[in-house]
């Protein structure tokens, strides 16, 4: 059985979305019905049974941390863990470098595939299914990747496939022709930022890396392996959830005021995708706490909720 290894980067700084920022990591923002950025990445991981995580923090990390270890910590811990990670505030690592602080803990953990993953994208997803793409074209990273219209691929970073959804290049933000993905003119391959590595192949990326520099996947590692031809794409839009999905493969990375605006307008227009009756992939949340009941002068008044229960599951 292939034992992964979740790291789940949550250390950004948000600056795009100040003032909701200022006191707090992008991932720590609260979404819609007591939910937080974060909790739809670690909702993933929970449905799809990966359940051995790190968490990296860096940026005021202070109601985060509190969040995963009232919260999450009990859950992953019936059979797995989650363990948070914090890096120095003042430190500019990038992507790829905060991970590189934490390889030592990694290879303790002695993973066959390591999933690096954002924490601040709203999204649902089976990772299992993206795991199995990657074990069967046997590359050494595996990158999941949303179509999107070419007239809206000038925001993201768009792969260049070949027919077998190898990666072969890629551009960030083309502001000229946009590569079209092979049999599906008119749209093209935006990268979502979840990466699946064998952990071999991770190891050798990171021993390059020189921590008084920041380093990004995308940017600075990753062109070695399309180079090698040692990368593949996972189409998002392939992902199958089970029951019914009214927001059937969404994906936005609420970077900016109005990307989160935005998709919390979108999902409340949808709130049968977080939860209810007949969702079998809910997002998981906090429960909030039986409103205790009093009287005072004849009158019966309801007490501010106390705290938060345990989850949902």
């Amino acid at each position: 059985m292939t034992k992964v290894l979740s790291v789940v980067l949550a250390g950004g700084a948000g600056k795009r979305l100040q003032p909701l920022t200022l006191k707090q990591a992008k991932p720590a923002l609260t979404f819609l019905q007591r939910r937080r950025i974060i909790d739809f990445v670690l909702s993933n991981l929970w449905h799809s049974g990966f359940k051995q995580l790190l968490v990296l923090t860096q940026y005021k990390p202070h109601s985060l941390l509190r969040h995963l270890q009232q919260l999450w910590q009990p859950v992953f811990g019936r059979d797995g863990f989650l363990q948070p990670c914090q890096a120095a505030e003042q430190l500019n690592l990038g992507t790829a470098g905060a991970v590189a602080a934490e390889i030592s803990k990694i290879r303790d953990y002695r993973p066959d595939v390591i999933a690096v993953l954002s924490a601040d994208h709203i999204y649902k997803m089976d990772y299992r299914q993206m795991l199995a793409r990657h074990q069967q074209q046997q590359a050494a990273v595996t990158v999941a990747a949303i179509a999107v219209p070419v007239a809206q691929a000038r925001q993201f970073g768009i792969f260049i496939v070949d027919d077998n959804f190898t990666i072969t290049g890629f551009v960030e933000k083309p502001q000229g022709a946009v590569p079209q993905i092979p049999g599906r003119p008119g749209f093209a391959l935006a990268s979502m930022g979840n990466y699946l590595f064998n952990a071999t192949s991770l190891y050798q990326l990171l021993d390059t890396i020189d921590l008084s520099a920041p380093c990004d996947f995308g940017h600075d590692l990753l062109p070695a392996l399309f180079a090698q031809r040692q990368a593949c794409v996972y189409d998002f839009c392939s992902n199958r959830l089970p029951g019914e999905q009214s927001l059937p493969h969404y994906w936005r990375d609420v970077g900016t005021l109005a990307a989160y605006f935005h998709s919390r307008l979108d999902v409340l227009q949808h709130t049968d995708w977080l939860d209810g009756p007949q969702q079998d992939w809910p997002i998981l949340a906090a429960k909030p706490a039986a409103q205790p009941v009093w009287h005072y002068s004849g009158v019966v008044q309801r007490l501010k909720p106390a705290g938060l229960h345990p989850f949902y599951l």
